[in-house]
């Protein structure tokens, strides 16, 4: 037992930190308490057993730990979760007691337990936080993974030369990269169009002659939504490079938004129209095997739960996306 000198110097000593100091008897009854912290500070808890304060299932750990202790001599640590009565309404409460057994000096016997609290409740809300983060980490670059593989081989199955598969390759590869950045940056909520056209496309046609108009609304989509969309616009920007309106000198690229309720069978959701303009020399997306046109017209529509279509004539190259309500992030 500590003298009020001792009990003096030891509140002291642990003032300011978040620390309590307690003493059991051989019992298990509550003596003293020092540095009221957390669920100690609720309420008297002096006389009180640990059935009064824990949960069952903490009243078997504490006094399996307060056993091992007095059987070591060395110290224990155990975390355990007060009961919603003592904590007062507080969710969801942990503590970590760290247990020393005491003797008589002079018998050798048990004389109780001296235990410091700490509230690790945060703590252990951070870790459930991080782990569950960590998951869908996991979840997402499985997730995109899979899509490298996929673009990989429905890339490599239309190419005609080695040099044409890095090229369509890598720059899907990095238009999803590009997306994946804006996403990154919501904390994963997902990217609004505006972002996704400035990554996708204003860095690459800024450049004389070229203009670029973006209208409309701006919905922020779902991160699955969001790369997708972000792949139809690098393929419509890359088709535009080598055959459309960025092959040429006075080039007009324009993209709207329109958010609408109920369309048809559809249901409510966003309008993308991507317009260039002049029409391009040569139709390259048009063959049914070209996997751009099954990109923009089957795989990213079915992944945004929409429609879409493309099509090409002497005024310009048109694609026209739809996407449903269910992809707003």
């Amino acid at each position: 037992m500590f003298d009020h000198p001792d009990f003096a110097l030891l509140s002291r000593a642990l003032a300011g930190s978040p620390v309590t100091v307690f003493f059991q008897d051989s019992s298990g009854q509550f003596v003293w308490f020092v540095n009221l912290q957390s669920i100690w500070a609720s309420r008297d808890l002096i006389g009180a057993t640990d059935a009064d304060v824990f949960d069952p299932a903490s009243v078997a750990a504490f006094a399996v730990a307060k056993q091992r202790a007095l059987e070591t001599d060395d110290k224990q640590s155990v975390e355990v979760v007060p009961l919603k009565e003592t904590v007062s309404g507080q969710a969801d409460c942990h503590l970590r007691l760290t247990i020393e057994a005491m003797r008589d000096e002079a018998s050798g016997e048990a004389a109780g337990y001296l235990c410091s609290s700490i509230d690790v409740t945060k703590e252990n809300q951070r870790e459930r936080s991080l782990q569950a983060l960590l998951l869908e980490v996991s979840h997402r670059s499985k997730n995109m993974l899979a899509m490298v593989l996929s673009l990989s081989a429905q890339t490599a199955r239309t190419a005609r030369t080695i040099e044409g598969f890095l090229r369509s390759f890598t720059g899907r590869v990095q238009s999803l990269a590009k997306s994946q950045d804006v996403i990154t940056a919501s904390d994963w909520r997902g990217a609004r169009l505006q972002e996704l056209v400035d990554q996708q496309v204003v860095n690459v046609v800024q450049r004389d002659g070229v203009r670029l108009e973006v209208t409309g609304d701006n919905p922020n989509f779902t991160p699955n939504a969001a790369l997708h969309i972000g792949l139809a616009l690098h393929e419509l920007v890359a088709n535009a490079i080598v055959h459309g309106a960025l092959a040429q000198g006075d080039g007009l690229i324009a993209i709207e938004c329109t958010a609408v309720g109920r369309t048809d069978d559809r249901g409510p959701g966003a309008w993308i129209v991507w317009h260039e303009t002049p029409g391009p020399a040569v139709i390259p997306l048009q063959s049914d095997k070209s996997f751009g046109n099954t990109l923009l017209e089957r795989i990213v529509p079915t992944a945004v739960n929409g429609t879409g279509s493309l099509s090409f004539d002497a005024d310009g190259v048109t694609y026209t996306l739809f996407v449903a309500a269910s992809e707003f992030g």
